[in-house]
Order: structure tokens, then sequence, then C-alpha cells
């Protein structure tokens, strides 16, 4: 056997040794009658709290503007920046002019999108 034909066949069964025969895909839903997890509205929060989301999203907003002037000029950090500060400003508009969503949309929208290391 030449060269090559050597290496492809110690390739093939290594990749034979470590891969499993089948991958199982799982089609798993809940069970008849049981409901799904309840995702929690801002419609729910008092009127204390949604004052505290808000101040929440507006500082996040903040934090997000300093860090997209002065972190990086590299154009994809800038546009990560750019999308979390509309995310947060759909989500104040929302909570400004009462539209119900889910807190978790506020949540994803405050998180840090894990381009600078702050």
């Amino acid at each position: 056997m030449g060269m090559r034909k050597t290496a492809m066949v110690a390739l093939i069964a290594l990749a034979g040794v470590n891969a499993p025969l089948y991958q199982g895909v799982s089609f798993a839903q809940n069970a008849p009658g049981a409901m799904a997890p309840a995702t929690q509205m801002v419609s729910s929060l008092s009127a204390d709290d949604k004052a505290a989301l808000l101040k929440k999203l507006q500082a996040a907003k903040k934090h997000d503007k300093i860090a997209r002037a002065g972190w990086s000029q590299e154009p994809l950090t800038q546009a990560d920046y750019d999308r979390k500060i509309e995310e947060i400003n759909g989500c104040i508009a929302k909570l400004k002019s009462g539209v119900d969503f889910p807190l978790s949309d506020a949540e994803k929208a405050v998180k840090s999108p894990g381009t600078a290391p702050y």
C-alpha cells in the first residue's frame, strides 16, 4: 500500500474507534396534561419593580454606549454594542408604552454582548 492509502486506513480506523455507531435523536415533549414552564411577563411586576427594571435598562444602555465609544474601533464590536443598544431601546419603549413582553427579553438585552472583557 502506498503512504496515502495507509494514512487513510489509519484515520478511518481511529475515527471508528472513538465515534459511536448510532447517535440518538430525542423528540421529547412534555407529558400529556403537563404545562409548559411559565414565562414571567412584565405585566406581572409591581409599579416599583417596573421602575427598577426601567432604571436597570437605562443603566445598561449608558454602559453600552460608553463601552462602544471607548472600547474598540473594530466594526464588529461596535455593531454588537449597537445591536444591544437597539434591544434595550425596544424594551424601554415597550415598558413605557405598557406593552407586555417576557422578562427574559429584558435580561437578554441587559446582558453584555461579550465582545469586551468587562
